[in-house]
């Protein structure tokens, strides 16, 4: 009935030191940012809260790939993450790290999961595949319409909206065409991605394992399952880095809307007070 007793003084005093030594170690700091990552517009392109999700995930495969695993050298390294929080659970659900020092605790926000660093196999058509169903996200907009048209589908879960953020990949989603039919203009270093083209995409055990039920994942393309989890591979890599730069970390936007006309408005909706941002 959401009624609550009151807190009692002497369990607070019983547990100060822990409590305090808990909240000094979220605050260990591991890195500087020189630009604030947020997922305030992540369904509409900003990528500054992801795209470093992505390139410690890629970089932790291509490790593990240089390390022991040679029958996959050749193959180009991908990742994929999604917006974990977008607003669904009210107008403060958002992550928003600020320019600045880096703790823990931020890494926490930029991944909010405790999920498990993984990699799949797929094909050029498998990665499309993926991408469409992604693309789910959005719903189908009639361009003839007149009356407002919302974006966002928001029965489809934002932590499913997963996305490249590669400088060597592009790709658009056309959100006037039904659903499985949106993604055009896939390419990959400036080349179309041929059906038969492999990737190793980075990614968690839960989409590797079939989280989400994208059609082709459902644990047997799965060729790293690493000890190691996602929020860990972050760490390491703010640290290494030192100091994440937007040109660097935050501005490797793989994927853009194609360009329609329509006869009403399309409306996106995000906290308040964010236009500024925007």
């Amino acid at each position: 009935d959401k009624a609550y007793i009151a807190a009692d003084p002497a369990v607070a005093a019983l547990i100060a030191a822990e409590h305090e030594a808990t909240i000094a170690y979220v605050r260990t700091p591991v890195g500087v940012t020189d630009f604030r990552m947020s997922t305030y517009f992540a369904d509409v392109g900003d990528v500054s809260a992801m795209a470093v999700v992505n390139a410690a995930q890629a970089d932790y495969v291509a490790k593990y790939v240089k390390a022991g695993m040679p029958q996959y050298a050749g193959l180009p390294v991908l990742s994929m993450s999604a917006p974990f929080k977008t607003g669904n659970a009210g107008v403060t659900d958002f992550t928003d790290v600020a320019a600045g020092s880096l703790a823990l605790n931020n890494a926490a926000d930029l991944y909010l999961y405790p999920n498990s660093l993984y990699a799949v196999k797929v094909s050029g058509d498998e990665l499309k595949a993926w991408l469409e169903h992604s693309a789910g996200r959005f719903n189908t907009i009639d361009p003839a319409k007149t009356a407002p048209q919302e974006l966002v589908n928001a029965a489809f879960a934002s932590y499913n909206f997963d996305a490249l953020t590669s400088p060597d990949v592009r790709y658009e989603i056309d959100v006037t065409r039904a659903p499985g039919s949106r993604i055009r203009n896939l390419s990959y270093r400036g080349k179309p991605v041929g059906p038969a083209q492999e990737f190793l995409v980075a990614t968690n055990n839960y989409r590797a394992s079939g989280g989400g039920s994208f059609p082709g994942l459902d644990g047997s393309k799965t060729v790293i399952a690493s000890p190691d989890n996602n929020r860990d591979a972050l760490i390491a890599y703010i640290r290494e880095a030192k100091t994440l730069t937007r040109a660097a970390h935050g501005d490797s936007r793989s994927w853009t809307f194609s360009k329609v006309k329509t006869a009403g408005p399309v409306v996106f909706h995000s906290a308040p007070g964010m236009i500024a941002l925007a």
